[in-house]
């Protein structure tokens, strides 16, 4: 999983120089904004957050911190839904003191629900120093293998041409890596504040 991470990094930093060049927008003018037009490239952005670990199971309660980059498109496309299946790649981290910490990289479809208002999905690969022995602490979670997958989905506001706020519910799945009894990786609920730049 390791390595597919890696190639997904490559891939991501290989794509980004044939973006579209930015393009100087009106002032008031949101970048996002839906029109009929092809509207500019997503540029990069670097998103930093809380959130509250694995609500209701092991690790429970336990404050998380996370940062995340995430590359403009490789292009943009006229159809404003047609675009939300071109994904930007991102590459991040989730990390609390206590508990399960881990990094990942893979992709993320956004799709403009108004002008301000935005929807994500994000998947990709993981790996996680999480505790896979036979004998697990009370309270740590049975991850089974630390390689594995991470799904998210989020809901964001854009605050203005630069800033935004994104709630997230993220996911890092082990299933079918361990014949161990419901190995289980970490849920994560919180918010991220990002910044495009």
């Amino acid at each position: 999983m390791f390595r597919v991470a890696l190639l997904l990094l490559a891939g991501s930093l290989m794509a980004w120089p044939v973006a579209a060049p930015a393009q100087g927008l009106p002032a008031g003018a949101s970048s996002y904004a839906p029109t009929g037009e092809p509207a500019p490239a997503l540029s990069w952005e670097a998103r930093i957050g809380a959130a509250v670990a694995n609500p209701g199971g092991r690790e429970s309660g336990l404050l998380n911190f996370s940062g995340e980059i995430a590359t403009p498109r490789p292009f943009t496309l006229t159809d404003r839904f047609a675009n939300a299946f071109m994904p930007r790649f991102h590459l991040g981290t989730s990390a609390n003191f206590n508990g399960t910490r881990y990094a990942y990289a893979g992709a993320t479809w956004t799709l403009d629900l108004t002008k301000t208002v935005f929807a994500e999905a994000s998947f990709g690969a993981a790996v996680n120093d999480g505790k896979t022995g036979a004998i697990i602490p009370q309270d740590r979670l049975n991850l089974g293998c630390n390689s594995g997958t991470r799904e998210a989905a989020a809901l964001g506001v854009r605050l203005n041409d630069r800033w935004s706020l994104v709630a997230t519910l993220e996911h890092f799945s082990t299933a079918g890596c361990s014949d161990r009894t419901q190995p289980r990786g970490p849920a994560n609920v919180g918010a991220r504040l990002g910044y495009t730049f």
